[in-house]
């Protein structure tokens, strides 16, 4: 069985993933009532965990693991200055 087109769903889910955390993040910067900043926050804060927990599973190419890895350390230091201020 080729295991190609499931490697490139994953890493197409990883993708959309971590545009979709730093979407919520940026939402988050931009909100000015609590809790949608709390709802935003939270999103964003799962969708990094869900490419951590999955980005080590996947099979990535050099540039693949340097792409996601950038904008993986992008969210997550969003989500530090978020959950600090």
């Amino acid at each position: 069985m080729n295991e190609q087109p499931r490697r490139d769903g994953s890493v197409t889910f990883l993708r959309a993933e971590l545009q979709t955390g730093l979407l919520f993040a940026s939402l988050a910067e931009q909100a000015s009532e609590q809790d949608k900043i709390d709802r935003t926050l939270e999103n964003a804060r799962r969708a990094y965990l869900s490419v951590r927990r999955f980005m080590g599973k996947v099979p990535l190419s050099g540039a693949e693991a340097a792409e996601l890895s950038e904008k993986l350390g992008e969210l997550e230091s969003r989500l530090q200055m978020l959950y600090s201020s």
